[in-house]
């Protein structure tokens, strides 16, 4: 982690350039270009890297201190920097700095101007392209899993893809990370995004990697079809369809992807894939055997 030491997140907004100011963070060496996104906690901004113009993306946190503790977003925060500084592979956004202050910390990352998958599916996505970056997500996984973490957010908004076609998972902030000992949810509570969670993390039971296999299928399904695979009015009703309700049929034509669309979204997690890498092989030997090139 840097050593510098902290910059001050609550300059006089007139002694310094009002273009290195992020969301109130007075932050050296880059260049604001935009602001990307606004969520309860955190901001994200485009920005250039002063010393050589290159862009990145700056994700900076507000309120990191509550009566006296570090909140849980920002230990989250200092979870998903040691995570994607630890695990190095393609699959993973490349982190490139960490900065702190009294209110503020900011993470400095690879910008991805293609945006995220969820972007992407706003367009139809070819069978050849859902299960060429469906095995993509499934070798990610692979190497998170392997290094012990369990992603437990998995979703296309956490799917950001590269010029070149490659993705890369981001947002480790509610993973369950085992080299570090450290679970940031209690045992029992509910988190996530309804629509992509297993039946055992929408009932609040332990998880484990395979959890993450079932978010792949639903992902997988989204890009087949265009659709979810459950909906319903309340999450409630969408976590039990999760665990209730069959695992719907793949449209004409895309037959062949059915086995391993049951495999994924199976209720039980040892009815799933054993391995994220078995799952990768799987969606690779779906390419050859059942889709033509586009």
């Amino acid at each position: 982690m840097p050593q510098e030491p902290p910059q001050d997140a609550s300059p006089d907004p007139r002694a310094v350039p009002q273009s290195q100011l992020f969301g109130g963070a007075f932050i050296r060496g880059y260049e604001r270009l935009h602001q990307v996104a606004s969520g309860k906690r955190a901001d994200i901004f485009l920005a250039e890297r002063l010393e050589n113009r290159s862009r990145v993306a700056l994700k900076v946190v507000r309120d990191q201190h509550e009566h006296g503790e570090a909140s849980d977003s920002f230990l989250r925060f200092l979870q998903e920097y040691e995570i994607a500084q630890r695990i190095r592979h393609p699959g993973i956004v490349r982190l490139f700095d960490l900065g702190v202050s009294d209110e503020h910390a900011w993470l400095v990352m690879e910008y991805f101007a293609r945006g995220d998958l969820r972007r992407r599916m706003k367009t139809q996505v070819s069978p050849r392209s859902a299960v060429r970056v469906a095995a993509q997500i499934a070798r990610a996984l692979d190497a998170l899993h392997a290094a012990g973490v369990v992603h437990r957010d998995l979703k296309p908004g956490n799917v950001m893809l590269r010029e070149d076609g490659s993705i890369a998972l981001i947002d480790f902030g509610m993973s369950k990370d085992a080299a570090q000992n450290l679970d940031l949810t209690e045992r029992g509570l509910i988190f996530g995004t309804p629509h992509y969670m297993s039946p055992e993390q929408g009932h609040g039971e332990p998880t484990d990697a395979r959890s993450d296999l079932y978010s792949l299928g639903v992902i997988l399904y989204e890009m087949l079809t265009g659709g979810k695979p459950y909906r319903a009015d309340s999450p409630m009703a969408l976590i039990y369809k999760h665990r209730k309700e069959p695992v719907p049929r793949l449209p004409e034509g895309l037959e062949g992807l059915q086995p391993l669309l049951e495999r994924l979204l199976a209720k039980e997690p040892h009815e799933r894939f054993p391995t994220a890498l078995a799952a990768a092989q799987a969606l690779d030997r779906q390419l050859e055997r059942f889709l033509q090139p586009v």
